[in-house]
């Protein structure tokens, strides 16, 4: 219901951007050739930039001769800078004649979003009970860049393998924790964040010679995806630094050691910056970053170690990457133990303020997913 409402908003301010100027070039669709688009409605936002390789992906595959083009005249190899995990679960669906590469990679979604929610719900309840559960599943789906959830993004399908392999963790059932590391492997680069956290949690149950062979095989286990895809890569373009390459200098997705993030934060914070059309969203991603390590450092006394050194790590990759300032809210949404400091504060309030308070960041949430593309015309 959160999210339909949020949803709902999001739709308004789409419909009334278009409506007040329907000529207007302002959305940039993520192809290789990054066009500009007029916007039209909301599905233009669920299904951009990398959305929109997922959702190729899905219709024609990952594979394809290399140094030749398809039909849209994007380099197959291009493709392979996508883990595969999404799609391959979108694609499948798509030999039922209704449903398209597009309704395939949403009905993923969905499915991914409710089963993070339950995951959530699961965690929060095993840490602070029944309340605290309900309320940090409906805080991450009030998170801003919430709306990719819903769209054809490989948030809700990561947070889901990630949210239930820390549980496991929590809960020592070893080689499930290393399955669902190693199958997240195969949905982003940022897994790694899972899977160091999940390799530390068994290594110090091996030191403390709980749980016998089992924590053995999650370390061996939770790589496992990651270094074959990107072993895979890098074979079928002839190394792994033409794999890194590409995802450098095509996509300007590289390790920066956040110079990128540090230049925003001096750029709002001491005035040496000069473009203004892109101080709104800096100001928004300065606040959220702040807001989220503030979140963290309060989280440390709330959770089990466990909980903080993966939300930590993610802040660290998704940080030290470049990439564009707008899609710090998306990159950081999967870092879900931060909600549980407001989830706790929340689950003491009354029902009826605590019904206010969720409505309120419910309109805020549908207010940033339409505001960042169809007003802003930022990267989601």
């Amino acid at each position: 219901m959160l999210r339909s409402l949020s949803l709902d908003v999001m739709y308004v301010l789409a419909s009334h951007a278009h409506a007040a100027a329907p000529g207007k070039q302002v959305y940039p669709d993520g192809t290789i050739n990054n066009q500009w688009r007029s916007f039209t409605s909301i599905m233009d936002a669920l299904v951009s930039w990398d959305a929109r390789w997922y959702t190729k992906i899905t219709d024609v595959g990952l594979g394809g001769p290399l140094g030749a083009v398809d039909s849209d005249g994007v380099p197959y190899q291009l493709r392979l800078m996508f883990f595969p995990l999404y799609p391959w679960l979108a694609r499948p669906l798509t030999v039922f004649p209704f449903i398209s590469p597009v309704a395939a990679c949403l009905i993923v979604s969905f499915i991914s979003a409710v089963a993070a929610a339950w995951g959530l719900y699961a965690v929060g309840r095993h840490l602070r009970g029944h309340r605290v559960g309900i309320l940090l599943a409906c805080l991450w789906a009030l998170a801003p860049a919430a709306m990719t959830e819903n769209g054809a993004f490989t948030e809700s399908l990561f947070t889901a393998l990630a949210v239930w392999a820390l549980y496991s963790v929590l809960t020592e059932r070893w080689l499930l924790a290393g399955l669902l590391a190693g199958l997240s492997g195969l949905s982003r680069p940022t897994s790694a964040a899972l899977i160091g956290t999940v390799g530390l949690a068994a290594l110090v149950a091996v030191i403390a010679r709980r749980g016998g062979w089992r924590p053995y095989v999650a370390m061996l286990l939770a790589p496992a995806g990651l270094l074959a895809y990107i072993g895979y890569a890098s074979y079928r373009l002839g190394g792994v630094s033409e794999y890194f390459d590409v995802h450098e200098h095509t996509f300007g997705a590289q390790w920066d050691w956040g110079t990128s993030a540090w230049a925003t934060v001096t750029d709002i914070m001491m005035g040496v910056g000069d473009d203004n059309a892109g101080k709104p969203i800096r100001i928004l991603s300065v606040l959220i970053l702040g807001g989220f390590l503030i979140l963290l450092a309060l989280l440390v006394t709330r959770a089990p170690w466990q909980l903080t050194v993966y939300a930590a790590a993610t802040l660290i990759l998704v940080v030290g990457s470049h990439a564009h300032i707008s899609m710090l809210g998306r990159h950081l949404l999967p870092a879900f133990p931060v909600l549980l400091v407001p989830a706790i504060a929340l689950a003491r309030v009354r029902d009826r303020d605590l019904a206010i308070a969720l409505a309120g960041m419910a309109l805020l949430s549908g207010w940033y997913a339409g505001w960042l593309p169809f007003i802003s015309g930022q990267a989601i």
